[in-house]
């Protein structure tokens, strides 16, 4: 046991509390800590209390906090040390506080916590949930929700006898209720002092220290969170600087605060305050852990096991439109898989993925266009074949302003429109006296890889159409949203692709504004898509260099999208299923 504490206090007490620096992965994975148990879910428990299912230690009933019930299994993730320890289900039951106020929505996360026993209330049975937390009150929280209280009592007589110069504290004593928790909390580097020597342990907890303390005790056990893709920090400056990275690390799960007037509030990406010098309270920390309870926990499913992938992922990029398919996918494949370390953030947009495909930095793409000609020069050039799989039906699709009474346009009055700038008026081609404007994509957009494939023909977009260039899928929506004029009366002109189109509906409220033209007669729909007659009709596909091993995790992942999951998998993506 000294060998393994000599080798905590080596990895973890060079780390400050002013810092907080994501360790590197190979040395994360040579100093595990945490390893995870699994028991089937027991019979007697009715699938309805699944949610309040936890595991707890046989020997001692002990709750273990992080736990929790996925695909008929209940998972625990808990110390090393206790790997042999068996574990039994049971169904929690929250305290039932003196105080508590059922108006007060903070309420519910300290109740669900008192549950698996981090939360307590006082000798007078109140949870007094906007009382500060002191720093002692927050690292016992913390270490508690760890599950690391016992091994601090365990063990940490052995590391204040060997190591008294470099672990205790000169402002924590063996007589105060905190001693054991902070001296072990610190040699697993995750709390440290105001200085080498002072804690400070009675000092109100701030919410950007509770912030990096949570931080690195999910970096310690190897748990992540889902990454924050927009933000609206009215103060996040104020951030010091050696919180931020923490405040990355635990994404959504951030304490924030609405500004009091919520008349005039954008809910869809809304003001907040981090306030991150503010004390925090009792109910700001039962949010942050609450919260990452149920989202920091990743673990396969038998369908990831059986493929694989538990054991390696491919690295999967593509086009903007088919980044639903790796979201899917993973979320699949996983819980809580937005937290696998090898989920990206974002797709790097078709022509940019293609690229890193050629150049091997990733294993394989989810692309709903063919790869535009020069992508295919510069594959034969670096001597790579692609090899195109389709995994579900997509389109080439056109759209106008939603009040433009034309309704359907031929394939051959598009070419003249976008390669011969031929037409000025929508009356031109079948519709009313009315201005047309078209825009077209950027020519490095899977979008203008379909045009290439259906109308240019070896042409270019004509000069006049591109200087109505749209140069995101979306843009190419909210230009054309935009273009309507009423005098002189005018109407827009673009194209996307059918699936993003309608699958992004929900952001931008694409079907109030815009409407989807006929082509050569044949309106764009599921059914027309999938049978062929909508004449732009295309496949969405996984691409693979054609050298890929059959055993390699991208050729899996190819194998997968074909079978009755990964099909589901497409339709949970918003695409239409492969008959």
């Amino acid at each position: 046991m000294k060998k393994l504490i000599s080798t905590i206090l080596v990895l973890c007490m060079a780390m400050s509390f002013e810092s907080f620096a994501l360790a590197d992965e190979t040395e994360k994975t040579q100093t595990l800590a945490f390893t995870t148990i699994k028991i089937p879910f027991p019979d007697g428990i009715e699938d309805r209390n699944s949610w309040i299912t936890h595991a707890r230690y046989v020997d001692s009933g002990e709750i273990i906090p992080l736990s929790l019930v996925y695909e008929g299994n209940v998972y625990a993730t808990v110390p090393v040390e206790y790997k042999s320890r068996a574990i039994e289900a049971f169904v929690t039951e929250a305290l039932e506080f003196t105080d508590v106020d059922d108006s007060d929505f903070d309420f519910h996360d300290v109740k669900m916590l008192s549950r698996v026993g981090v939360i307590r209330g006082n000798d007078k049975g109140e949870a007094n949930i906007h009382d500060n937390v002191t720093r002692a009150e927050a690292a016992a929280m913390v270490m508690r929700f760890m599950g690391l209280e016992g091994l601090a009592w365990e063990y940490t007589d052995e590391i204040s006898a060997g190591y008294t110069q470099t672990v205790t504290f000169e402002d924590v004593s063996k007589k105060d209720w905190f001693y054991y928790v902070v001296n072990y909390a610190r040699a697993c580097g995750i709390i440290e002092g105001d200085s080498p020597n002072v804690f400070s342990p009675y000092r109100n907890v701030t919410r950007e220290e509770i912030t990096v303390m949570v931080a690195r005790a999910l970096q310690y056990a190897n748990l992540r969170c889902f990454k924050r893709q927009n933000e609206n920090f009215a103060d996040k400056e104020n951030i010091s600087d050696w919180a931020k990275e923490a405040y990355d690390y635990l994404g959504y799960n951030c304490i924030v605060d609405y500004p009091q007037n919520t008349e005039n509030i954008d809910w869809d990406n809304p003001e907040q305050f981090l306030y991150p010098q503010k004390a925090a309270t009792r109910a700001n920390v039962a949010y942050i852990l609450n919260n990452i309870q149920d989202e920091c926990q990743m673990y396969a499913s038998e369908l990831a096991k059986m493929f694989g992938f538990d054991k390696e992922m491919p690295k999967i990029d593509g086009s903007t439109s088919t980044y639903p398919f790796t979201q899917v996918v993973y979320n699949t494949l996983f819980r809580n898989g937005q937290t696998h370390p090898q989920f990206p953030q974002k797709h790097s947009k078709s022509h940019a993925s293609y690229q890193r495909l050629i150049n091997g930095e990733v294993d394989m793409l989810f692309a709903s266009v063919y790869p535009a000609s020069d992508i295919l020069k510069m594959a034969e050039e670096k001597g790579v074949e692609l090899e195109l799989i389709p995994i579900a039906y997509d389109a080439m699709i056109f759209f106008t302003n939603n009040d433009n009474p034309i309704t359907g346009l031929t394939k051959e009055q598009i070419t003249d429109i976008y390669v011969n700038d031929a037409y000025d008026n929508w009356s031109e081609v079948g519709g009313s006296d009315a201005l047309l404007y078209p825009y077209c994509r950027n020519n490095d957009s899977g979008s203008h890889a379909q045009m290439e494939k259906h109308f240019l023909k070896g042409n270019e977009i004509h000069p006049e159409v591109q200087k109505e260039t749209s140069f995101t899928m979306s843009n190419v929506l909210t230009d054309v949203i935009a273009a309507k004029t009423d005098n002189p009366l005018g109407y827009g002109l673009g194209y996307s692709i059918y699936y993003y189109y309608h699958n992004v509906d929900a952001v931008l409220d694409t079907k109030r504004h815009l409407k989807l033209l006929a082509i050569d007669g044949v309106m764009p729909t599921d059914e027309t898509i999938a049978d062929g007659s909508y004449p732009l009709s295309n496949n969405t596909y996984v691409v693979l260099r054609k050298d890929t091993p059959a055993d390699a995790p991208a050729r899996k992942m190819a194998e997968f999208m074909l079978t009755e999951a990964g099909q589901q998998c497409v339709e949970g993506a918003g695409y239409g299923r492969l008959k």
